[in-house]
């Protein structure tokens, strides 16, 4: 082999070395990018979860709901500690309003929060204000020394199945035509990809399939909160 021949060799083996590096970097650094923040607490005994419908386990009168996920978890972990704070028809709003009262004298492992959706289906409240609500409740959270995971929530199937199908969810005073639906499940499928890429602070729960276990689109049956516990059960 002439050195002319040499030459183009080793430039060759230089490129693909290098085109080889560089796809090795970009895909570290998507890797290190993600929403992983270190957990402090490998075994929390302190667990609050913040919520709406979705994670109460009391009606508005008080009367007990056994079925939510957090019961389950409750009997899943019997040596953990888990609060609730979350009732039905609340919006992010009003858990961050709650939320230091609820912190204030406790030290918290761990801080669950899944909040958006009767926000995203209030159009008067921007979906700016529910990130920035989000936000200040995982600072709120890490400020008094919890571990804080922010829960996606379900997958929005639309009319390919159940969650988020219009033709099923409910008439209200506000919802006089079900069509009127659409946009507002549009709005609650931005709210989760934007937690997904704007959230500071916390881990993320990622969306998981409830395999259509729901009545009126929006919420999950009991066979449908077995199926949140499982997601959750596994970052403890």
């Amino acid at each position: 082999m002439n050195e002319r021949a040499k030459n183009i060799l080793l430039w060759a083996v230089i490129g693909i070395s290098f085109v080889a590096l560089t796809s090795f970097v970009v895909v570290q650094a998507r890797k290190s990018s993600g929403k992983k923040v270190r957990i402090k607490h490998k075994n929390p005994k302190k667990i609050l979860i913040v919520g709406d419908s979705q994670s109460a386990i009391k009606t508005a009168n008080g009367g007990n709901i056994s079925f939510t996920y957090p019961n389950l978890l409750r009997d899943k972990f019997s040596d953990k500690k888990i609060d609730v704070l979350a009732l039905q028809g609340k919006t992010t709003g009003w858990m961050l309003s709650n939320l230091p009262n609820q912190l204030k004298g406790k030290k918290y492992d761990r801080v669950y929060i899944y909040g958006g959706g009767n926000d995203a289906t209030n159009s008067s409240i921007t979906i700016d204000k529910i990130i920035s609500n989000i936000q200040k409740m995982v600072n709120l959270a890490r400020e008094n020394g919890a571990d804080v995971f922010v829960n996606l929530g379900y997958k929005i199937e639309g009319t390919s199945g159940k969650f988020g199908n219009y033709n099923i969810m409910p008439i209200t005073p506000y919802i006089k035509d079900r069509k009127q639906w659409i946009p507002l499940v549009e709005r609650r499928k931005l709210v989760q990809k934007r937690l997904s890429k704007e959230i500071k602070g916390a881990n993320l729960i990622p969306i998981y399939d409830l395999k259509q276990n729901t009545t009126d689109g929006i919420h999950p049956t009991a066979q449908g909160h077995k199926l949140v516990a499982q997601a959750i059960a596994k970052t403890l």
